[in-house]
């Protein structure tokens, strides 16, 4: 019995992948076996998937091989395969053959059983009602009852004929990792990740025995063919093989050995031999009745995840995620073994000139190879971490590596000198340099995306607003746009040069592991952990195709050279190349649009405009009317200068020509006015100080424009406008005991804010005197409309600062963090929702964010792997809103509800807020 591992934290990444979009190797054998059952739009499947688990038939000549693509049939004999039968959605984690030869069984984890015509591949019944991923399946001894395990805590009985449901067997309270029938049918055995084996009767179901004494989960159940003894392997700690009395469930022997997870025991034919498969890489052979150990196999490069003897009992089969090994099962010679199934390689990269291969690994080196040849170059050594991550910079000299141990490493791509290392605060996924060479993007844990200067290594930018891990980065191929993916599920599209956020792309349902761009930058690719790889418009960011096909993550995707093929390499363990039709973006502008401009007379001004994408470059712009005093440069297309006479409100076209002649357009306002404008007032509410109160009502006002003649308090400088220079000179005058806003602590202010959105309510528009330069004193009092996305706007432009932009300095955090706190609060969700918690994975504490869409009774539980319930966090009544930031988000140290820190390992919070109930995982390591 295979047990199901999440390996997410492993990003799959294959050396064929790029093999083939370098060498350009063709794929028109259509009868070449891992060309069947080829999804629809793909031209060639590279790999035959990752193995599951393995089972004979019952004569002995056919070989089932469960793997992640579907159920591989070899002829037992010479190693060939015969067949590959496809028809589940994921991942076939379970197989077996009945004994009358008639029937195969598959167990997925699309939730499914099915049942195929063993001679002919022909799906007879798909068997439904599991609510979570089936782990195993075993026909009775007269074929006509398939019993299967699942993730859902329950043994179901199907009649094998018409796929009726006989019975649902409940009570354990973990995972059901293997079942098993006793040679005369009569008895059902489970075993499960509650570390117990429970002995049923198989026909009514009900609960003869429970087995208990492994330390952990019971992986693999087997009956001797005497029905006499039962076998059971454990994982880790435990780790042991036990031998039990089926009848009075005594146990009689435990068999020690293994230094991993036990995975797998069947006993031989004669019932002398028993083997057991184990992740520590080994198989062992035991004296079924004295427990003697009588060889171990070695030879398997990784987990043994099923071990199975032929029917006359001449053969062991055994399986480890990448080959079937096929032994003499009495002298432990090796006789054969079924290649062509894939493990990961975590990251790959060519040189430019196609000459070299760089290779990451989990074993903490960068490797050279000559791609022509294949020999080893160079071995770079000095990370402490996986590296998962490398890429060349575009001149071939220099190569990076992204690491676990939280750095990239620049190398010299020719001597493999160290050049420099540059320092995340967690560990970097991925790195990419931009095409000129002169700068690295790199995508961490700790959410951000950092640009380094490629040539000294200084920390030019940190981009944020990723709420999770960031996967993967990549430059288009102007260098203009750098795209980001993330396990928040997003996509983001950022100006590679001012690092302003362009566009975010959603529509993924699980985490986006892979981004990469076209050749002609008109098209973005990402691959998810929903199993697909959407296309994407670069320029708008609209979607223009889901891609279906892998029955797991995909994790990488990359284009080839002329834009015909993209690749998409997946944890299923196959690399999918897909028809590619390159396409013509329309000339837009990006960003496609431009707030109105006012402008002061005296005051300089220095204003980029969008630039243009898509059309045929080189493209011409044209700006008209331009204001007295200021200028425009069409190569940088800057508006600068000092306006020297004021205008009134003027409608300006900004127009961009590409090379055939299309044209795209942007209309905004220009208004010049006059110098002059008095003290500022930023006492905003007039109760004599100016504190975050002042600070919130700005916010609250962010972004409206005041109709002349008319004074709104929140527009501090009285400049028509309320924006950043209002809010930040509010910001810089706040006193909290001399230190400003850095002395201030989130949840001290949070009563002072709810105040704030009470009076500004009231506020509205105070009259002020003298008003602008050249004009009387204004009494009108008018109504402003106010919405939390003011203060989300607010938000997002205070975060695109820098410090040489404002007068803050270190407080600019804070204020960042105030705001986003005033975002939460004054915003009512419309739907209650389980967001991630962050970080994650995490050690030891972390943060779970969640929406309320009306007033309810919250609570948290925290269960590990097995199902247990480890913390149980009572929240009590809580009012609708946002609970996402650290100031509002339920806080977990990583305890246990007797105050001891839990182990390393994937955890499940559930989420119960009234009628709303949500689960979602996350990871400790340690």
């Amino acid at each position: 019995m295979r047990i199901y591992i999440n390996t997410r934290t492993f990003i799959f990444s294959l050396i064929v992948l790029f093999l083939v979009l370098t060498l350009n190797i063709t794929t028109s054998n259509a009868q070449d076996s891992p060309q069947w059952h080829l999804p629809d739009g793909v031209r060639a499947r590279l790999g035959k998937g990752r193995i599951s688990e393995i089972a004979y038939s019952p004569n002995g000549s056919r070989l089932a091989v469960g793997s992640s693509i579907g159920i591989w049939v070899y002829d037992a004999g010479t190693g060939v395969e015969v067949a590959l039968i496809g028809g589940h959605t994921s991942i076939v984690d379970s197989v077996a053959f009945s004994p009358d030869g008639n029937t195969l069984a598959s167990g997925s984890r699309d939730d499914t059983v099915q049942l195929w015509d063993a001679a002919t591949g022909t799906l007879r019944n798909t068997l439904t009602g599991h609510t979570s991923i089936v782990l195993s399946v075993a026909f009775s001894p007269d074929s006509n009852t398939l019993a299967s395990g699942s993730w859902d805590d329950t043994v179901r009985l199907w009649d094998a004929t018409t796929g009726t449901l006989r019975n649902t067997l409940t009570g354990h309270t973990g995972n059901v990792l293997s079942v098993a029938f006793s040679p005369d049918g009569n008895t059902l055995a489970s075993g499960s990740a509650d570390r117990t084996v429970r002995l049923w009767n198989a026909t009514t179901g009900t609960l003869r025995n429970t087995l208990t004494g492994h330390t952990g989960g019971v992986s693999s159940v087997a009956f001797s063919p005497d029905g006499n003894t039962i076998a059971t392997g454990s994982w880790w700690p435990d780790n042991t093989v036990r031998l039990w009395d089926a009848t009075t469930g005594t146990l009689r022997n435990t068999l020690t050995g293994h230094t991993g997870a036990v995975r797998s025991v069947a006993f031989s034919p004669d019932g002398n031999t028993l083997a057991s498969g184990s992740s520590d890489g080994t198989v062992r052979l035991w004296n079924a009745t004295t427990g003697t150990l009588r060889n171990t196999l070695t030879g398997h490069t990784d987990w043994v995840s099923s071990v199975v003897f032929s029917p006359d009992g001449n053969t062991l089969a055994s399986s480890g995620w990448r080959e079937v090994r096929l032994w003499d099962a009495t002298t432990g010679t090796l006789r054969n073994t079924l290649t062509g199934h894939t493990r990961w390689v975590i990251s790959v990269a060519f040189s430019p000139d196609g000459n070299t291969l760089a290779s990451g690994s989990a074993d903490r080196t960068v490797r050279l190879w000559d791609a022509t040849t294949g020999t080893l170059r160079n071995t770079l050594t000095g990370h402490t971490g996986a590296v998962r991550s490398v890429a060349f910079s575009p001149d071939g000299n220099t190569l990076a590596s992204g690491s676990e141990d939280n750095t990239v490493r620049l190398w010299d791509a020719n001597t493999g000198t160290l050049r420099n290392t540059l320092e995340h605060t967690n560990n970097i996924n991925s790195v990419a340099f931009s095409p000129d060479g002169n700068t690295i993007a790199s995508g961490s844990w700790d959410t951000t995306v950092r640009l380094w200067d490629a040539a000294t290594g200084t920390l030019r930018n940190t981009l944020t607003g990723h709420t999770d891990t960031v996967s993967s980065v990549a430059f288009s191929p102007d260098g203009n746009t750098l795209a980001s993916g993330s396990w928040d599920n997003t996509v983001r599209l950022w100006d590679a040069a001012t690092s302003t956020l362009r566009n975010t792309l959603t529509g993924h349902t699980d985490w986006v592991l892979s981004v990469a761009f076209s050749p002609d930058g008109n098209t973005l690719a990402s691959g998810s952990g929903d199993n697909t790889v959407r296309l994407w418009d670069a320029n708008t960011g609209t979607l223009r195709n889901t891609l279906t096909g892998h029955t797991d993550y995909v994790s990488n995707v990359a284009f080839s050279p002329d834009g015909l093929t993209l690749a998409s390499g997946s944890n299923d363990s196959t690399v999918l190349l897909w028809r590619h039709t390159p396409t013509t973006a329309p000339l837009t502008f990006n960003p496609n649009t431009i707030a109105d401009q006012t402008f002061e007379v005296g005051t300089p001004v220095n204003l980029t405009l969008p630039i243009a994408m898509g059309g045929t470059p080189p493209y011409t712009y044209t700006l008209s009317p331009i204001p007295i005093g200021l200028q425009f440069d069409m190569t940088t297309q800057m508006l600068s200068g000092t306006p020297t006479t004021a205008t009134p409100a003027t409608l300006a076209t900004y127009t961009a020509t590409d090379a055939t002649g299309a044209s795209a357009s942007l209309t905004f306002t220009i208004e010049v006015i006059e110098d002059g404008i008095g003290a500022e007032p930023l006492d905003v509410n007039a109760d004599g100080q100016v504190n975050v109160v002042d600070l919130a009502i700005v916010a609250l006002f962010y972004g409206t424009r005041v109709p002349v003649g008319v004074s709104l308090a929140a527009d501090v400088n009285a400049d028509g406008v309320v924006d950043l220079s209002d809010l930040t000179a509010v910001a810089g005058a706040i006193d909290a005991g001399g230190g400003g806003l850095n002395q201030l602590a989130l949840w001290e202010v949070e009563a002072a804010l709810l105040a704030a959105v009470e009076q500004a309510a009231e506020i509205g528009v105070v009259a002020r005197a003298p008003g602008r330069a050249g004009m009387p004193g204004s009494t009108a009092s008018v109504s402003v409309r106010f919405a939390s996305k003011n203060v989300a706007d607010a938000l997002a432009d205070v975060r695109q600062m820098t410090v040489d932009d404002v007068r803050l300095g270190k407080e600019l955090t804070v204020l960042s963090e105030l705001l986003h706190l005033l975002t939460e609060m004054t915003t009512t969700p419309e739907t209650t929702a389980l967001l991630a918690n962050y970080p994650n994975p995490f050690n030891p504490e972390t943060w779970i964010p969640y929406h309320l869409a009306k007033d309810a009774e919250v609570k948290l539980t925290i269960y590990d792997m097995r199902g247990v319930a480890v913390r149980e966090l009572l929240l009590g009544h809580q009012a609708a809103g946002v609970y996402q930031s650290r100031g509002r988000a339920t806080y977990w140290d990583g305890r246990n509800q007797q105050g001891e820190p839990v182990a390393s390992g994937v955890y499940f919070y559930t989420f119960t807020a009234g009628d709303f109930t949500a689960t979602r995982k996350m990871l400790i390591r340690k």
